[in-house]
C-alpha cells in the first residue's frame, strides 16, 4: 500500500478545498432533499418496465390495468430505493475514496448511518404493503426482487459474471411482476428479450466502467488502483470477455426480438409495424453500444436524454410497435 501511495501523484492544493467546500455545502442541505438524492431518482425509470407487459398485451389503456401497474411500479420504485439506501451503506467506505461516488450522501455524510438503514426498512415496508394491496403475486414478485438485490448488495456483487446476471435478472422480475399486476400472460419471447436487453446494457456499462478505471491508472502510471472503483467484481472483468458477452447478449436479443414479432398474430397491417420495428430495434441496441465503447456508458439512464440519435431510434421503434399492437386490437 505505500508503494501504491508513492507512485500516485500529490494532489493539486484546491482539490482537497473543492471536496471540503462539497461536503460543508451537503450537510446545510434539508434531509429530505438528501434522502430523495440517496433514492437516486436518475434510476426511478427502470421501473417503467412494470408497464411493458400489460402495453404489450394492448390492455394497458383499461383503467383498472393501468391503475395496478402503476401501484405496482410504485411500490418497486420504493423498493428498489431502499435497496439503493442498503448498496450505499455497504460501499460508503469505499465510496469516500472514489472520484465521483464520494458526493453520494452516506459517503459525504449528509445522512447518518443510522438514518439510512431506518429509512430503507421503511421503504421496504412500505413497498410490500403497497404490493399487497395489489395482489398476492405482485407481492410475490416484489419480494423476490428485494431478496435478489439485498443478497446482490450484501454478496453477490463481489463475483464476476453472477454480478451482471443478478442486475439483469431484476429487470426480468420487473417486466414479470408487472404482467402478474396486469393479470396478463407474457410470452417466452417477452422475457428472454427482457433478459438478453439487459443482460447487453449492464454488460457495456461494466466495459464503460473498467475502460475507465483502466485509464485512471494509467494516468497515474500504476497497474492496480482499487480505490478507483468501489465495484468488487470490476477488477475480475477482462475487456475481451465482456465484448464476448457483448456480442452474445446483442446478438439474442436481437434473434428473440425478431422472432417475437414475425410470431406476432393480428391483422397484416398491425403485423406489418410490428415486424417493421425490427431495423430501430437494432439500430437502438447498435447506437447504444457504440456510446458505451466509447465510455459513455457508465450512466446509461442519461444516455436516453443526451444522445439525440439514441432517442430517436427509440421513438422509431415504440411507434410502430404501439401503432401494430394497439390497431390489431382496435380492429
Amino acid at each position: 500500500m505505500t508503494e501504491l501511495t508513492a507512485q500516485l501523484p500529490i494532489p493539486a492544493p484546491e482539490a482537497p478545498l473543492r471536496k471540503r467546500a462539497h461536503k460543508t455545502d451537503g450537510k446545510s442541505a434539508p434531509l429530505i432533499t438528501s434522502l430523495i438524492a440517496a433514492a437516486r431518482p436518475a434510476q426511478w425509470p427502470k421501473n417503467l418496465l412494470l408497464f411493458a407487459a400489460p402495453a404489450a398485451a394492448g390492455v394497458l389503456t383499461e383503467p383498472a390495468v393501468a391503475a395496478h401497474a402503476l401501484m405496482a411500479a410504485t411500490a418497486f420504485t420504493l423498493g428498489s430505493a431502499a435497496t439503493y439506501f442498503l448498496n450505499d451503506l455497504r460501499d460508503v467506505e469505499a465510496d469516500r475514496s472514489h472520484p465521483t461516488k464520494c458526493r453520494r450522501p452516506f459517503a459525504s455524510g449528509r445522512i447518518s448511518t443510522n438514518v439510512g438503514y431506518t429509512a430503507a426498512v421503511i421503504l421496504a415496508a412500505a413497498a410490500l404493503v403497497l404490493a399487497m394491496t395489489v395482489g398476492w403475486m405482485t407481492l410475490a414478485g416484489l419480494s423476490a426482487y428485494l431478496v435478489l438485490t439485498t443478497t446482490y448488495s450484501l454478496y453477490l456483487k463481489q463475483f464476476a459474471v453472477i454480478d451482471i446476471l443478478a442486475v439483469a435478472l431484476g429487470f426480468v422480475l420487473r417486466a414479470g411482476t408487472g404482467a402478474l399486476a396486469a393479470g396478463v400472460t407474457v410470452t417466452s419471447w417477452f422475457l428472454l428479450v427482457t433478459f438478453f436487453g439487459a443482460l447487453y446494457i449492464v454488460t457495456a456499462k461494466r466495459q464503460a466502467e473498467l475502460q475507465a478505471q483502466n485509464t485512471g491508472m494509467e494516468l497515474v502510471g500504476v497497474t492496480a488502483l482499487p480505490q478507483l472503483t468501489s465495484r468488487a467484481a470490476l477488477s475480475l472483468y477482462s475487456k475481451s470477455w465482456l465484448e464476448q458477452t457483448l456480442t452474445l447478449a446483442l446478438t439474442s436479443a436481437i434473434i428473440c426480438y425478431s422472432l417475437w414479432a414475425v410470431q406476432y398474430p393480428g391483422t397484416p397491417l398491425g403485423s406489418g409495424l410490428i415486424q417493421a420495428s425490427i431495423l430501430p430495434f437494432v439500430t437502438t441496441l447498435l447506437r447504444y453500444g457504440y456510446l458505451c465503447s466509447r465510455g459513455d456508458g457508465q450512466r446509461p439512464e442519461r444516455l436516453m436524454f443526451t444522445d439525440v440519435f439514441l432517442a430517436a431510434t427509440a421513438v422509431a421503434w415504440l411507434g410502430p410497435v404501439t401503432a401494430g399492437i394497439y390497431m390489431t386490437i382496435a380492429l
